[in-house]
C-alpha cells in the first residue's frame, strides 16, 4: 500500500530544453496531471530564465548536467534538446531509470539510437505524437482489419535546395521531421521492407526528391514520394476495394466510397468525377487547445511515474531507430552516417 501511495505521488516532471517545443511539453504536462519543478538550458542560455518565469518553473539549472545531478527534485524527465545533443542527454538520463519522454528523432543515425536502445530501460517514450491523433487511429484500425489495402506516403519535406551535402544543414528536416510521416506509415501498417528506390537528382548529382516501393509482411503496397519542397500537404492515402481513407493532413481522416458522376452543362461542358465522401474523423477537442497528440503523450508519461508500463500507442526507442533507417536507405548516398 505505502509502495503504491509513493507510485501515485510521483508526478514531478524535469524538463531540459527551453526551445518552441517546451513551452508546448509544459502545457501538456500540466493538462494531464503533472508538474513541472525543474528546467535546463545549455550553459548561458539567455532564454531558460524567461522560460521559468513564464511557466512558473521553480528550479533553474545551468545546464542539463547539473539537472540530473539534483535528483531529489523531479521524477521523470522530458527531454525536447536540439538533436546534436539528444543522445548524451538521454544516456546520462538513462543510468537514473526513471520514465523518460525523449523528443524525436533522438539522433541523427539508427546506429546512435541503437546504442542508446541496448542501453535503455523499459520506460523510455519517443515524441511521435501522430501516433495519439483519434484519426490515425481510425485508420490504422481499419488497415489492420480485412484485405491487405494500397497506399500512398506524400512527403512533401522542407529539405533546402542542394547547395550542401551535410546532413545538419541540408538533409536535417528530414532526417527530423519527415520521421514522423515513416513512423506514422508503420504505426498504421506494421513494419516495412523497402523493395525499391528512385531517387531524383540535380545537375551536380544531388538527391533532390525520393520515390519507393515498399511492402509490409502481410501483403500491403506503400508508393512513398519524398516530393521535397514541393507545395503540398503531407498526407497518406489508403485504397481498398472501392474505399479510400485519407489522412490529408494528419490531424484529420476522410472516407470516401463511390464516385459521383456530373453529365456536362451548361456551366460546366465536362464531364466530372467526384468522389463521395462518406465519413471523416477528426482531432479530440483537447487536441484544438493544445498541441495535437501531446496531452495524451503526457498522460503516458503520468502512468509511467505511477509504475504502469508504458501504454499503446506509444513510440519506443525501436520505432525512433526504424523511422531513422528508413531514412537513411531512403537517402542512399546523401546521407553522411559520420553524422551523429
Amino acid at each position: 500500500m505505502a509502495d503504491h501511495l509513493m507510485a501515485a505521488e510521483r508526478r514531478r516532471v524535469g524538463l531540459i530544453g527551453v526551445g518552441p517545443i517546451s513551452h508546448w511539453h509544459v502545457r501538456a504536462l500540466r493538462a494531464a496531471g503533472l508538474e513541472v519543478t525543474a528546467v535546463a538550458a545549455r550553459p548561458g542560455s539567455a532564454r531558460v530564465r524567461d522560460f521559468a518565469a513564464e511557466h512558473a518553473i521553480a528550479r533553474i539549472f545551468d545546464g542539463w548536467e547539473r539537472l540530473l545531478a539534483a535528483r531529489e527534485a523531479w521524477d521523470g524527465l522530458v527531454i525536447a534538446t536540439h538533436t546534436d545533443g539528444t543522445p548524451a542527454v538521454l544516456a546520462a538520463a538513462l543510468e537514473h531509470r526513471v520514465p523518460v519522454l525523449v523528443e524525436k528523432p533522438v539522433a541523427w543515425t539508427s546506429a546512435t539510437v541503437a546504442r542508446l536502445r541496448d542501453a535503455a530501460h523499459a520506460q523510455v517514450i519517443v515524441g511521435f505524437n501522430r501516433r495519439y491523433y483519434r484519426p490515425v487511429q481510425f485508420v490504422r484500425e481499419e488497415c489492420r482489419n480485412g484485405a491487405p489495402v494500397i497506399a500512398h506516403l506524400q512527403l512533401p519535406e522542407s529539405v533546402a535546395a542542394p547547395a550542401s551535402r551535410s546532413l545538419p544543414d541540408r538533409l536535417a528536416p528530414f532526417f527530423s521531421n519527415s520521421t514522423h510521416g515513416f513512423d506514422l506509415l508503420r504505426f498504421v501498417l506494421g513494419p516495412l521492407q523497402l523493395q525499391h528506390v528512385e531517387r531524383l537528382r540535380a545537375s551536380g548529382g544531388e538527391v533532390t526528391a525520393v520515390s519507393a516501393l515498399l511492402r509490409t509482411d502481410r501483403g500491403d503496397i506503400v508508393t512513398l514520394g519524398c516530393n521535397w519542397a514541393a507545395p503540398a500537404n503531407f498526407a497518406l492515402t489508403v485504397d481498398r476495394a472501392g474505399r479510400r481513407l485519407e489522412l490529408r493532413p494528419f490531424e484529420r481522416a476522410t472516407v470516401y466510397e463511390g464516385m459521383d458522376v456530373l453529365e456536362p452543362s451548361e456551366e460546366v461542358p465536362i464531364r466530372r468525377y467526384v468522389p463521395r465522401e462518406i465519413a471523416h474523423v477528426d482531432l479530440e477537442a483537447e487536441d484544438g487547445r493544445e498541441k495535437p497528440g501531446f496531452v495524451q503523450q503526457a498522460r503516458v508519461l503520468a502512468a509511467m511515474l505511477a509504475g504502469a508500463p508504458a501504454p499503446a500507442p506509444a513510440a519506443t526507442l525501436a520505432d525512433a531507430e526504424a523511422a531513422l533507417s528508413l531514412a537513411e536507405q531512403l537517402a542512399g548516398d546523401a546521407f553522411r552516417p559520420g553524422v551523429t
